[in-house]
């Protein structure tokens, strides 16, 4: 059988390294929560309130050989031509490839937000619960003694 004070330090060091998981990944949970909170309302509020055109950010410039009038073929060294009517088509398809990707990554980021608050809000509130619960005991028992 162990000395009391040696068992009575080891419930204290426990103790200690019980508070600081406690608070740290509460920490985190509210950190995660606040990150994608702040992504979410950047999302909403660029996407659907004020309609900020992200062009700038997600298109492929039309420049650089996607369009041009002459082009190599893919497995030859032969130089093709394109017409007036195949140059305008390539360019509504990478305009609907630059759409597409667009609405992509808005979804892209919504999901992460979204997900960053499911994970983030419980492992928070959990975590804060159990260190006011246990604060709230603690301030109980002291009141109590006196």
């Amino acid at each position: 059988m162990a000395p009391k004070g040696h068992t009575r330090g080891g419930g204290h060091a426990l103790r200690i390294i019980r508070n600081v998981y406690l608070y740290l990944v509460a920490m985190i949970g509210l950190i995660v929560f606040v990150v994608g909170t702040v992504g979410l309302v950047n999302n909403v509020l660029e996407n659907y309130v004020f309609q900020v055109d992200e062009d700038r950010y997600y298109s492929v410039p039309l420049s650089g050989g996607i369009c041009d009038k002459y082009y190599v073929r893919p497995g030859s060294d032969e130089q093709m031509e394109r017409t007036d009517e195949e140059i305008a088509e390539c360019e509504q398809q990478v305009e609907e490839q630059n759409r597409k990707n667009r609405e992509n990554n808005i979804k892209r980021e919504l999901a992460s937000s979204i997900s960053s608050i499911v994970v983030g809000l419980p492992l928070w509130l959990l975590h804060w619960g159990i260190i006011q619960t246990e604060y709230s005991r603690k301030k109980k028992r002291l009141l109590a003694k006196k």
